[in-house]
């Protein structure tokens, strides 16, 4: 109902507009009841209270902070890999070197 009314608002003024200057204004009173719709349609901008604003910062903190210790943790899981592998490796060659040398 709300757009309805604002298009018939737009459409009004700009049939006013083509009423009073005659069949020579077309295209003014077109492009004045385009912009008239777009700035009736135009949604405000709203006030943001700051505890609002303080609260989203806070999620975008926590967000932040849980990122980078799941990444801290990955990190951390796959260097102990890294070092178990190495390990292992490590391990097979001194038992192939010590296989060798009893032969």
């Amino acid at each position: 109902m709300k757009i309805f009314l604002k298009v018939l608002i737009a459409s009004g003024i700009g049939g006013l507009w083509y009423h009073m200057n005659g069949a020579s204004s077309n295209t003014v009173a077109f492009i004045l009841f385009i912009f008239v719709l777009f700035i009736l349609l135009m949604k405000p901008i709203e006030y943001q209270s700051p505890q609002k604003r303080e609260d989203y910062m806070q999620q975008l903190k926590k967000k932040r902070e849980r990122r980078l210790a799941l990444e801290a943790k990955q990190k951390e899981e796959q260097f102990r890999l890294y070092k178990a592998n190495q390990e292992r490796e490590e391990k097979r060659k001194k038992e192939l070197e010590h296989k060798l040398k009893n032969h």
